[in-house]
């Protein structure tokens, strides 16, 4: 008499020594030697957390275009002694909408 498998679908795929080792001290933390047995309740029941670096993205964004000006306006005072009131102004919009971009995360 044969016994039917009741999981007969098999998935592979491959990983590197160093992710071998780090699968093998999980399970051992898990307390459960089967690889099978692990995957599938990893597939099953765990988690992929997703983080959204959007406004991340937007505070660097702001971050750079005030680095641009700075440089802007430290070589024009180094050329004419002098920075414009206009160029200070618009330094200060760029630190105002990181302010109020950080303002929004708290």
């Amino acid at each position: 008499m044969e016994k039917k498998r009741k999981r007969d679908v098999p998935q592979l795929f491959f990983i590197s020594k160093d992710e071998e080792r780090l699968l093998a001290e999980k399970m051992s933390e898990a307390g459960i030697r089967n690889k099978s047995a692990y995957f599938r309740k990893m597939a099953m029941d765990g988690y992929i957390i997703k983080q959204d670096f959007t406004s991340v993205k937007a505070v660097v964004k702001e971050l750079n275009a005030i680095g641009v000006n700075l440089n802007q306006m430290t070589k024009v005072a180094n050329t004419y002694g002098d920075v414009y009131l206009t160029e200070l102004q618009s330094v200060r919009e760029g630190i105002d909408k990181i302010w109020q971009q950080l303002s929004l995360k708290v």
